[in-house]
């Protein structure tokens, strides 16, 4: 069974290690976790790993620390730009490629990437950013063999998301957990964490457990899988949130209607820039954000039970 593996070496160093108390994953660190990984796929014979070949040699790295614990293994072929692309690149090679799982190690951002690539992709999400508002945050040795139990397996052990897809002049772009408006006009750092500058946003989650806007959609209760949450900024209410790590805040917001999937809101007009899972990527002028299915997440606990 072929499983895809895109390791991102450039997640968990953005801004919000100097505006919040966000931790930096090294390469080695990185190197490390992905090795664990592989060990876990080559528990289970007939797994083989079609991976990126990034430009700090993760992935090289990370296969020579599992040794003979990894499965069989090579490299995607695509000509790799260190950008973001790339995820997006291989993800969609692989769903060419009828890959099993697309294993990611990343943040919100790589999860992003690589949907983007393959909308509908049997997604195993292992938490290496910042929020990890998706991504899985257990231990890569378990997820490894949840993993190789669940493409081996004649059960369906992924479970259906929802995401959201963001339309403007400058073109489309999919979120997997958010879609917020700011009020500025321009890119800057790219990550959110003022909550003056939030106008509005819909998140596809809501847990107490959850960072970012995921955080604060929980205080309004629990959505269902097939769903996301419409929430409006400002006014007197507020809600107190893990917007980031090492940041709690208060979050002003007005009101939220729950939307299903196939429903568009058109953003307000006033705003300047669209978030896409916490990065500031489009302007917001003329957006219009439509509700659609999401990748099919592993299901830890019923992979592991099924052998």
């Amino acid at each position: 069974m072929l499983v895809g593996l895109v390791a991102n070496p450039t997640s968990s160093k953005d801004i919000r290690r100097l505006t919040m108390l966000a931790r930096v994953i090294d390469v080695e660190e990185k190197a490390n976790l992905v090795a664990r990984l592989l060990v876990g796929l080559g528990s289970e014979p007939g797994v083989e790993v079609l991976a990126i070949d990034d430009q700090a040699g993760l992935m090289r790295r990370a296969v020579r620390l599992a040794g003979p614990g990894a499965p069989p293994f090579d490299f995607v072929p695509i000509e790799i730009e260190g950008s973001e692309a790339d995820t997006r690149r291989a993800a969609a090679y692989l769903a060419e490629q009828d890959a099993a799982a697309l294993i990611t190690v990343g943040g919100d951002g790589t999860v992003r990437a690589a949907a983007e690539g393959w909308p509908r992709a049997p997604l195993v999400p292992v938490a290496a950013g910042t929020n990890n508002a998706f991504a899985l945050t257990d231990e890569p040795s378990v997820v490894g063999l949840a993993t190789a139990f669940a493409v081996s397996s004649s059960s369906d052990c992924f479970l259906p998301t929802t995401a959201i897809e963001v339309e403007t002049t400058e073109g489309r772009a999919l979120a997997v957990i958010d879609a917020v408006v700011v009020r500025s006009h321009w890119v800057g750092a790219g990550a959110i964490w003022e909550p003056a500058e939030l106008v509005e946003g819909l998140v596809t989650t809501s847990r107490r457990t959850a960072v970012g806007i995921a955080s604060v959609s929980a205080a309004f209760g629990p959505l269902q899988p097939t769903s996301v949450r419409h929430l409006h900024f400002g006014g007197n209410n507020t809600v107190r949130a893990v917007f980031g790590p090492g940041l709690v805040i208060d979050v002003p917001v007005t009101g939220h209607i729950d939307l299903p999937v196939g429903a568009e809101v058109a953003l307000a007009g006033e705003a300047g820039m669209v978030a896409l899972d916490g990065e500031r990527r489009l302007p917001a002028k003329s957006a219009l954000v439509r509700v659609v299915d999401g990748p099919r997440v592993l299901d830890l606990e019923k992979a592991l039970r099924v052998f």
